[in-house]
């Protein structure tokens, strides 16, 4: 049947069902599975008709659709993906917390434990000065103070005096800057030049002015560092801006400028880094503030925060910040900044693999199940070869995950590689279900009418399976491909001797009268013909595979067939060799 046949035919069967409004759902169910019948009978006789070109063009279009993601990912900036979420989440182990970085923490027990001397909060500056100089006192040798102070104190300017004392005494101390949105830009009287010449951060000498929300006192402005996150699209923060910039404003993020105030440098560092989380090895070191104000100078618990980089935030409910990470649903922000100054200070950030090498891993996954789909014999390892490249990768992954800080993480290719598979399987089941003539899939050839039908058959211990598949493909090539059915599974279940049965193999063909002596005689110049026995079935019956009656004509001359060639003590196993025998 031609292509045009076939689509009339298939338009006339749909109009056919469309016509017939008042049909059940049953029906109608029952309609669109026999038009979706004819489809996969069409597709299936394609596959086979173009047997391992179908698989190479599978492969073609994946190594072109890998090209395509790989182009679309470098026009985009490369970070850490949402896939990455649950590897982190499920790995086996993780850095653990540096004893380096201490969180002094404003928690809700610091607040009233303080509240019958200071107040709830806010507590006048003094106290946090105090914090401060009790942290010099123990050595830190730096503090990252992660608390914004914007606002005069008017009913306690002293207190105001003393932090700002503090903070130009402390030179180890940064101190947050806010930047506000960059829609208010034009509405600011700071300009970029003037805000960097107080950091000391390389400028362009801008004159552009900039939103942003400045520490109150001037002696914190020099050791200034930018406070804002930037989470991904979908809100949860996965990596960190060690450089804030923007078209606007470039500027050391305040991480940066505590590892710079103790003494240290982000050089080497890329511009923003991937966190990788301490989730699976404990959580920082952390103390109360109000723990840190009333120890004793000579404490114990101080003696962790020497040459130690300490956090100084709040974490009490409804006045410290929490966000969405990818290993925890709400994160402190103080764990988020801990984390930071871990992952530069030990250089322990997550890399992830670089496009180029995604996109290469792909193409390579893609043509290894190419090559295994359209080998006659290595085919058969297929699945296993499957199953084996879906283990290691699973395996690299987690062992790069939990184990080093490089994020080897191959559950894309391995996604890629599992639809390429499908694929690949797809495309084998439909050829193999043709050339089986399972039911349904022969609708798109149409009657072949009557004939003289030759049933070839051989032993699989005695007919590699490349032989009978070339065999296969002679007999399709003389008389066409919907006059040739494959029967190699015959017999299954669990019976004791399956086994046995299961050997045999056999080919029917559907010949004209004037066509069987020159296909017998082209038969016996065939490399196989010693090992094949062929029988003649004078067929009054129409050749199709999808009635019972031809299944019923068909099945008692294989069987004769196969007990003949499994019989060890008969004619035809000692003599087997292409010899017409006529069944009828």
């Amino acid at each position: 049947m031609s292509h045009r046949e076939f689509f009339r035919q298939f338009m006339t069967t749909a109009w056919a069902l469309v016509k017939r409004r008042s049909l059940s759902p049953k029906v109608w169910k029952a309609g669109g599975a026999d038009l979706l019948n004819m489809v996969m009978s069409r597709f299936a006789m394609m596959s086979r008709q173009f047997g391992s070109r179908s698989i190479m063009l599978i492969g073609v279009g994946a190594t072109l659709y890998a090209l395509v993601l790989f182009l679309s990912n470098q026009m985009t900036t490369q970070t850490t993906s949402a896939s990455h979420d649950a590897i982190l989440q499920k790995r086996w182990g993780s850095p653990a917390p540096s004893v380096q970085i201490i969180i002094v923490d404003i928690d809700e027990r610091s607040l009233a434990a303080l509240a019958p001397e200071y107040g709830r909060w806010p507590w006048h500056r003094g106290v946090l000065a105090d914090g401060l100089e009790r942290l010099s006192q123990a050595g830190a040798r730096a503090v990252l103070f992660n608390v914004m102070l914007t606002d005069p104190d008017k009913s306690n300017p002293d207190a105001d005096s003393a932090m700002e004392a503090a903070a130009a005494l402390m030179r180890n101390v940064s101190f947050p800057l806010i930047r506000l949105n960059s829609a208010n830009d034009a509405l600011s009287a700071l300009k970029v030049s003037d805000l960097l010449a107080k950091t000391g951060d390389l400028t362009n000498q801008s004159d552009s002015t900039v939103a942003v929300l400045l520490p109150l006192f001037e002696s914190m402005h020099d050791r200034m560092g930018v406070a804002n996150q930037k989470p991904d699209s979908d809100g949860i923060v996965r990596k960190y801006p060690l450089v804030w910039s923007d078209p606007v404003l470039t500027m050391s993020s305040i991480v940066a400028r505590t590892i710079a105030v103790g003494g240290g440098t982000i050089e080497g560092q890329p511009a923003s880094i991937a966190l990788n989380w301490r989730n699976k090895s404990g959580r920082y070191h952390r103390l109360s503030f109000s723990d840190l104000i009333s120890a004793p100078a000579n404490a114990a618990l101080l003696q962790p925060f020497q040459n130690a980089v300490v956090v100084l935030g709040v974490s009490a409910p409804g006045l410290g910040q929490t966000k969405p990470t990818a290993v925890r649903a709400l994160e402190d922000d103080n764990e988020i900044l801990a984390t930071a100054l871990d992952d530069v200070m030990h250089d322990t950030h997550l890399r992830v693999m670089p496009h180029w090498l995604v996109f290469l891993i792909e193409v390579c996954i893609v043509w290894v199940l190419v090559w295994l789909g359209i080998g006659r014999e290595i085919s058969l390892w297929l699945n296993k070869a499957f199953l084996l490249i879906q283990s290691g990768a699973g395996f690299i992954t987690m062992i790069s995950a939990s184990y080093s800080n490089y994020l080897i993480d191959l559950t894309t290719c391995m996604a890629f590689g599992a639809g390429i598979f499908g694929a690949i399987k797809l495309a084998q089941a439909l050829e193999a279900g043709w050339s089986r003539a399972r039911p349904g899939l022969r609708r798109a050839t149409g009657g072949q009418g009557r004939g003289v039908i030759l049933l070839l058959g051989s032993r699989d211990s005695q007919v590699s399976r490349s032989s009978a598949l070339e065999l296969q493909k002679f007999l399709e090539s003389r008389v066409g491909l919907p006059r040739v059915i494959r029967v190699d599974d015959l017999f299954g279940g669990e019976s004791f001797a399956r086994k046995v049965c299961e050997d045999y193999s056999c080919l029917l063909c559907l010949l004209e009268d004037h066509e069987a002596p020159g296909l017998l005689t082209a038969l016996r110049n065939l490399p196989v013909h010693g090992q094949v026995d062929v029988r003649h079935l004078d067929s009054s019956i129409s050749w199709d595979p999808d009635t019972t009656a031809f299944r019923a004509f068909i099945a008692p001359s294989m069987l004769r067939q196969c007990a003949d060639l499994l019989e060890p003590t008969s004619e035809l196993s000692a003599n087997s060799g292409v010899g017409v025998r006529d069944l009828t």
